[in-house]
C-alpha cells in the first residue's frame, strides 16, 4: 500500500476489510474548510472497516498515513467468520475497544500533559503500530495531528535529538533510543499499553 491510497470513501459501500501489517492506515473525517482530519490510524494491532458491522458503509475515509503491506479480506468472507468463530469474535471486539481508547485518548492527553509529553506519546504510538523505528512525517503534518504549533514541534523534536532519543533529517524521524523515550511518555502511553506496566 502507497502513501495516500485511499481505501475507501465516507458512505461507500465496504467491499473489503484490511488488516495492516506495516502500513498504517488514517481513519479520516471531512472537515468544512475541504481539509480531512484524522480520526484514529491503524496499524498491526488493528483492521479497517470494523465499522461494519452495523451495515456495509462507513461514516469515515480510509487512506494509507504510512505505506508498507496489509492483508485484504472480502467483507463477506470476515462477516461468516464472525457469525461461526467465538475466538474470532472476541479478537474483533478487542480490537474494537482499543481503537475506541485511541480515539477518545488524546482528548484526555491535550488537556492534562505537555506538548513534548503528547509528541512523545503520539510517536510511541505510530511506532508500535508498524514494524519499523522510522517515521516519514514532517513537523508541521505532527502539528496538524495534534493540534498544535509547527514551533511546538520543533523545539520539542530538537531537544528530543539533543537529548540522543531522535534523528530528525528533512520529512523523517528516526527513534535511536526506544527505551529513554518510552521513559518520557506520559501516563496516556502507559494506558494504552498496559504491558508496559509494573
Amino acid at each position: 500500500m502507497s502513501t495516500d491510497q485511499l481505501i475507501f470513501r465516507p458512505h461507500e459501500a465496504i467491499q473489503f476489510v484490511f488488516f495492516p501489517v506495516s502500513a498504517i492506515i488514517a481513519m479520516q473525517i471531512d472537515i468544512s474548510d475541504g481539509s480531512s482530519a484524522d480520526i484514529v490510524l491503524i496499524g498491526k494491532e488493528g483492521m479497517v472497516g470494523s465499522g461494519v458491522m452495523g451495515g456495509n458503509q462507513n461514516f469515515s475515509r480510509a487512506r494509507v498515513r504510512f505505506p508498507g503491506f496489509a492483508y485484504k479480506l472480502p467483507l463477506s468472507v470476515f462477516q461468516t467468520e464472525l457469525s461461526q468463530d467465538t475466538s474470532f469474535l472476541k479478537i474483533w471486539m478487542a480490537t474494537t475497544r482499543q481503537m475506541i481508547l485511541q480515539i477518545a485518548m488524546p482528548t484526555v492527553c491535550s488537556s492534562k500533559h505537555s506538548n513534548e509529553q503528547q509528541i512523545v506519546r503520539w510517536i510511541m504510538n505510530t511506532l508500535d503500530k508498524t514494524q519499523g523505528h522510522t517515521l516519514q512525517i514532517t513537523h508541521q503534518e505532527i502539528a496538524d495531528t495534534l493540534g498544535i504549533r509547527r514551533e511546538s514541534v520543533t523545539l520539542a523534536a530538537g531537544k528530543l535529538s539533543q537529548e540522543g532519543l531522535i534523528e530528525v533529517t528533512r520529512g523523517q524521524l528516526e527513534v535511536l533510543d526506544r527505551p529513554g523515550l518510552e521513559a518520557k511518555a506520559c501516563e496516556c502511553y502507559r494506558v494504552m499499553h498496559p504491558a508496559m506496566q509494573h
